[in-house]
């Protein structure tokens, strides 16, 4: 299985580094002897953490650590422009060239670029080994927020946690974006005047710079293409200039009749390349995928492509257990189809700008995205703080304007009381960098084109009425977890009882996830009843936080990305018709329970169609329409629940109908003895991608038919081969019938082999992905 799905390179300038966790005395220096480092690849985290941290003997690493590297540029490079590229660095990174101080990065969630083109000015200077060394600080700054990690409801982690990138460029070359300076500036700026089905206009902005000493004539070419490079369209700009030392932007547009729109049903995607061409020849190419849409908030609501969408969404936390943010870009892929997976279409990025990698997936599976500047519940009120900020968002603004899938931005401190004259600095600078209607910025307090409130902060009163574009940004979560619905997490109090909230671990039983999936869909239902036009379930999977010290566990997933009940809640909302080419749609149905002698004997059951039929060992409970309770009355598709008599062993099945024909089917039987471990790779809708991919690995106990045994709680033991390297508690507690660990790809060229044994079972086998389900 393994050998076949591992392929793929490192990124272009993420190995050959070295790594210290902590701040020696002339690290800068070229000559300082770094030999006893750790040698380490992109990304990379400064430490692996504990599976839950806390506030006294697992807490998160905080402080300063060291990255080198020393390389030489490619041939070719003398009297070119050379920059190298961070996409991300936690939390302020100061970086030296050859022991000098050049750039100072006040964001950890955001590029930044160093300019090396001194380092390459002649031959002999191009030849001649270059280090560089970053000075890496991950402790709470004034400057940046978003609060000290003891009172922080998530985790910023640490080190180079995402890629680089080392850019050779000819003196007239296309600008990258995180360098420039000038309002909506640097790159490739495209936007679409007008999209239907019938046309659409693709605005195109082009930054140029000329470092040469002579006037540049050049002309521009770009071309539209389909995925697989099909030209659709192209146009060019001729005879233009550009006199020495100068940066301009040009701007042209292509027209394309009968367009394939990006939506969330169709994820259509586009490449537009952009060719710079002197004598004929392209001097500096650049291809970046699009998607083909209009968004607009009019009829009360949002339009995509002039259709109004109600947006099914829910939060996401980008940390994995133990290597925190460090994820490889299928990483990220594999969240983005969980998340769409589960029957959303919308996703808010809390509280931070998240991996490019992660926006790419959202274009491709069609997931709106309201990406965010990093904030929660801080504001010093300082100039030094509020410039910070400001000029986060336009540096956000100008990564993710050309993803199809940003329809919002969260150019707001997060549950905070900000200053209107601050709130009014933010929406300006979002609007200077993407002058266009299709900018929306969102936010906390009035001043914003959105207002986004969470439940517990009473939104849906609010919503109810509002005259306003509006999103419920958080809900089902802390309103049935804490009495109090304060903007200072810290402060909370008057907990409910622990069978009434939403923060359930797998292992709490079913009757608690039941009570979950409870709360979701009274809250949903409840805000279906308002003028929102989305809203976002609190949150995706769970995670860690600094303020306290257990996991936040209301999760539609756990930290592993394994599924509760309540999942199938929100996959039973999509429409039945709704099918997608990575595999996600269709009719379902799923019978949430365990079918044990505890079981409850109202057997609820989720499922997008018209009826369900149950039967107990083959033998009919009934066949019934959807419920008609009052939590159930505005859902696009309300829960079945069945009343069983008693409870007898064995299998029930669930068989769902549409439009008179039976469609989709599930069983659970009643759990026996554990008989024997099943061992599953995750790959959630991505292959294996080669060197430095992490996947999660899971040892099912289960009976002699297969059933997941969810009372089950083993010690269980991996081993791998030199191949792989097992990242985790190992042994690991099985948890409701699933022991898991996390495996990274280290010698792709190696055969890798797997096992795992705990004691009593024989030694676990590894199952082909989608041969056993993941939950029961």
């Amino acid at each position: 299985l393994l050998p076949s799905l591992l392929s793929g390179a490192s990124s272009d300038f993420g190995t050959g580094w070295r790594f210290l966790r902590e701040d020696p005395a002339g690290a800068a220096a070229p000559a300082f002897n770094d030999a006893g480092w750790a040698p380490v690849s992109l990304p990379h985290t400064a430490r692996l953490e504990a599976l839950v941290t806390n506030r006294t003997t697992a807490q998160q690493w905080e402080g300063v650590c060291w990255y080198r590297k020393t390389f030489t540029l490619p041939p070719g490079s003398a009297g070119r422009t050379v920059l190298l590229r961070f996409e991300g660095a936690m939390n302020i990174a100061e970086v030296f060239l050859n022991g000098v101080s050049t750039t100072r990065n006040t964001d950890g969630y955001l590029p930044f670029v160093v300019d090396l083109t001194q380092l390459a000015s002649t031959p002999e200077a191009a030849a001649r080994p270059i280090t560089v060394a970053l000075r890496l600080d991950n402790r709470h700054s004034i400057v940046t927020g978003p609060k000290p990690l003891h009172l922080l409801d998530f985790h910023l982690y640490h080190g180079l946690y995402r890629g680089a990138s080392l850019q050779v460029l000819d003196p007239l070359h296309i600008t990258d974006e995180a360098l420039e300076n000038k309002v909506a500036s640097g790159g490739l700026l495209v936007s679409f005047p007008e999209a239907s089905a019938a046309s659409a206009t693709i605005r195109t902005q082009v930054h140029l710079r000329n470092a040469s000493a002579d006037t540049a004539r050049f002309s521009l070419r770009r071309t539209l293409l389909t995925l697989d490079g099909t030209p659709l369209v192209s146009a060019e700009q001729p005879a233009l200039e550009l006199p020495a030392g100068a940066d301009q932007a040009f701007t042209a547009d292509l027209q394309l009749k009968s367009p394939a729109l990006w939506s969330p049903r169709h994820p259509n995607l586009h490449l537009l390349q952009v060719e710079v061409l002197r004598d004929g020849q392209p001097v500096d190419t650049r291809r970046v995928r699009i998607g083909i849409r209009r968004f607009a908030l009019a009829q009360g609501g949002l339009l995509i492509n002039g259709e109004k969408t109600f947006l099914r969404g829910v939060n996401r936390h980008q940390e994995y257990p133990y290597v925190g943010n460090a994820l490889p870009d299928a990483a990220q892929y594999r969240d983005a189809w969980l998340i769409k997976q589960a029957g959303f279409d919308y996703v808010r990025l809390s509280h931070y700008p998240q991996s490019p990698a992660f926006m790419d997936a959202c274009d491709e599976l069609g997931l709106v995205v309201m990406t965010a500047l990093l904030g929660w519940q801080f504001d010093p009120g300082t100039p030094l703080f509020h410039a910070n900020r400001v000029q986060a968002a336009r540096e956000l603004v100008r990564r993710d304007r050309n993803h199809a899938c940003v329809a919002f931005w969260e150019l707001s401190i997060n549950e905070t009381r900000m200053a209107d004259a601050f709130i009014t600095r933010l929406h300006t600078a979002g609007h200077e960098e993407l002058p266009n209607d299709q900018m929306f910025t969102a936010g906390w307090r009035p001043g914003y084109d959105v207002k986004v409130t969470a439940r517990q902060h009473h939104s849906t009163r609010e919503f109810t009425k509002a005259d306003y574009p509006c999103i419920v940004s958080e809900y089902g979560d802390w309103e049935y977890y804490a009495g109090n619905a304060g903007l200072n997490q810290e402060q909370w109090g008057n907990l409910k009882a622990e069978l009434r909230n939403s923060r359930q671990l797998r292992g709490h039983g079913e009757q608690r996830l039941l009570q979950q999936a409870t709360n979701l869909q009274e809250a949903h239902n409840e805000n279906r009843g308002t003028r929102a036009l989305a809203d976002g379930y609190w949150v995706m999977f769970d995670y860690n936080r600094g303020y306290a010290d257990d996991l936040e566990a209301s999760g539609l997933r756990d930290i592993f990305r394994l599924p509760k009940f309540s999942e199938a809640f929100f996959r039973s909302q999509r429409d039945p018709a709704e099918h997608h080419a990575s595999g996600i749609g269709g009719p379902m149905v799923h019978i949430a329970t365990y079918w044990t002698p505890r079981s409850p004997l109202e057997v609820r059951v989720f499922s997008n169609c018209d009826e369900v039929e149950l039967l107990l060992n083959d033998v009919p409970v009934a066949r019934q329409k959807p419920d008609t309770t009052n939590n159930s009355d505005k859902l696009a598709h309300p829960p079945f629940t069945f009343r069983v008599p008693s409870f007898t062993p064995g299998t029930l099945k669930a068989r769902a109908w549409l439009a008179g024909k039976p469609v989709a089917e599930h069983s659970v039987s009643t759990p026996g003895a554990p008989q024997e471990l099943q061992l599953l790779l995750a790959l959630n809708g991505r292959p294996v991608s080669g060197e430095g991919d992490l996947l999660f690995l899971h040892a099912r106990i289960v009976d002699r038919n297969g059933t997941l045994v969810p009372d089950a709680s083993p010690m269980v033991h991996f081993e791998a081969n030199e191949a792989l390297e097992l990242i985790g508690n190992n042994p690991a507690r099985a948890e409701a019938g699933i022991a898991s660990i996390l495996v990274r790809v280290k010698k792709p060229s190696l055969t890798p082999t797997l096992r795992a044994t705990t004691p009593g079972l024989p030694e676990g086998k590894l199952l082909r992905p989608g041969s056993a389900p993941l939950h029961p």
